[in-house]
């Protein structure tokens, strides 16, 4: 199951809505700005994962910041290709 559904598309409107050359850090601000609901439901989805790992493992999902920067690398890169 998907975190966020129709991501490629969200996150195609936040970049809209921020100025040229914004940082990721606003574009993660401006994502939970506009998205709460999905914010939580990534941020339920990371703290699930975190419950259910098992200690000494690797967790397989990266923090809700850093999932929401993957997000936006790899709409940047699907744009320039």
């Amino acid at each position: 199951m998907a975190v966020i559904l129709k991501k490629n598309e969200k996150v195609g409107e936040v970049i809209a809505s921020l100025p040229e050359g914004f940082t990721e850090d606003q574009f993660i601000e401006k994502f939970a700005a506009i998205y709460p609901k999905d914010w939580e439901r990534i941020e339920k989805s990371y703290r699930e994962h975190m419950a259910k790992a098992k200690p000494g493992k690797k967790q397989p999902m990266p923090k809700p910041e850093q999932y929401l920067k993957n997000a936006l690398k790899v709409f940047l890169a699907s744009r320039s290709a």
